[in-house]
């Protein structure tokens, strides 16, 4: 006989259910850690950094159609850094317009918010003062910020961060 304890039974049940608890555990931690971080594991538009400013340019282009008139175009060239989710760098692209004096404000405001709506951008309005700041996001992090006062308009943007070349 020996004095060695006896170790206990193991089963395969009982090992199964160890490993799927086991599992449940992390997925529920790892869930927890991507919401808390607020980062999304999206994959984004997809687009190089290139493409997104000419998206980001051509829908100013469209908005300033619309409203009219004489605009002055100060887009920066210059990408800016960013930091895509997961940390990774990339690069986004600033855009400036400035126009003229809108004939009515209100109208000008609906009508920007329509067609950016339309865009399928979520949409902030804010009363600065004498200034109406309209400010439109995509899921994708492009900004888009038209601001309305009695003198003059101006709209300005930012695209969606995208990898750097």
């Amino acid at each position: 006989m020996s004095s060695h304890p006896r170790a206990p039974a193991v089963t395969v049940h009982s090992v199964t259910a160890r490993v799927v608890t086991v599992g449940a555990t992390m997925l529920c931690v790892s869930a927890f850690a991507v919401t808390a971080s607020g980062c999304a594991l999206s994959a984004g538009s997809g687009d190089s950094a290139g493409a997104a400013r000419d998206s980001l340019y051509e829908t100013l282009d469209s908005t300033q159609d619309l409203l009219g008139g004489s605009w002055d175009n100060q887009d920066d060239p210059t990408s800016r850094g960013c930091v895509i989710p997961l940390w990774t760098d990339g690069e986004s692209f600033p855009a400036l317009r400035v126009g003229p004096d809108p004939a009515r404000a209100d109208v000008a405001v609906a009508t920007v918010s329509a067609f950016w709506s339309d865009l399928g951008l979520e949409l902030t309005t804010t009363d600065v003062g004498e200034v109406v700041e309209l400010q439109g996001e995509s899921d994708l992090g492009e900004v888009l910020i038209l601001r309305i006062s009695a003198e003059a308009m101006t709209l300005q943007g930012e695209s969606e961060c995208r990898p750097a070349a």
